[in-house]
């Protein structure tokens, strides 16, 4: 078998909604099984895909004065209201430099593998694209380094700043983390998952300025992931890989010899990576 084809490293058991699927229960799922992307699909066929991304943009879109109505309406929304149509797809017959352009080039995390008859037989995601990497650096001389690929212009928030600001500016710039500081230490790191976790469930009792708050105004601080993994800026992208599909998590934090903050690698930077240096 070719490893360096989709086919090999592609998951074939298939978690999928279909459009009827309501918002909750879909993030529900996704939250059960830690995935990020949910395949949604009718009568066999591939109709669409929900991230969390489309989520929480559906979940906390602006500030509105019936936030309680809001939710109740957003949660009980079908599949079909918010999921992305045009979904970019891979055939099981390509490479794994095709994929990495593909997931790059899109700016996504997972990309379905259909097959000749246009059904659904797999999906490609970042956790496969984490094992590549592993496999395909493990004969090198000399190991890339993170620095090599790490972004170095780190976006922070501190443990004081609210939801709202950390969803802003998630948002604005398509960060799916950002690292939480404090008088120039790394105190912690919120998440997408983090902020969707913050929403109340359309069951609870409490009322509409309770849930306001809750919302909107709790500091990051009681979300964020205190004391998070990191790794050395002189550490290997294989490392990085390992240690990100290991502890299910997608960024991690860059610190220098001096345990200060210098960077961030993603999985975007390790998709990066493999399309250069695979063709180089």
């Amino acid at each position: 078998m070719n490893e360096t084809l989709v086919s090999h490293w592609m998951a074939t058991d298939i978690i999928a909604a279909d459009p009827h699927t309501r918002l909750h229960d879909a993030l529900r799922t996704m939250n059960n099984h830690q995935i990020r992307s949910l395949p949604v699909v009718e009568d066999g066929r591939l109709a669409g895909i929900v991230t969390k991304r489309d989520l929480l943009r559906a979940d906390v879109t602006t500030v509105m004065k019936d936030i309680w109505d809001q939710y109740r309406i957003v949660g009980n929304l079908p599949l079909a209201n918010i999921m992305t149509r045009e979904v970019v797809t891979i055939r099981p017959q390509a490479d794994m430099v095709q994929a990495a352009q593909r997931l790059l080039e899109n700016k996504i995390t997972c990309l379905p593998v259909l097959d000749e008859d246009e059904k659904m037989i797999g999906i490609l995601t970042s956790s496969d694209i984490f094992r590549f990497i592993i496999a395909d650096m493990k004969n090198q001389i000399a190991p890339t380094q993170v620095k090599e690929y790490m972004t170095r212009a780190v976006e922070t928030i501190t443990p004081d700043d609210d939801i709202m600001t950390a969803h802003r500016l998630m948002s604005l710039k398509r960060f799916r983390a950002l690292p939480v500081m404090q008088e120039g230490l790394l105190v912690g790191i919120v998440t997408r998952t983090d902020l969707l976790s913050a929403a109340p469930s359309v069951s609870t009792s409490q009322g509409r300025q309770d849930i306001s708050i809750q919302i909107f105004s709790t500091p990051v601080r009681y979300l964020m992931t205190s004391s998070p993994l990191t790794i050395g800026k002189d550490q290997s992208l294989a490392e990085a890989a390992q240690a990100m599909l290991e502890n299910k998590i997608h960024s991690l934090p860059v610190m220098d010899a001096d345990h200060n903050l210098c960077g961030i690698i993603t999985e975007t930077d390790l998709f990066q990576s493999v399309y250069e240096r695979i063709l180089a």
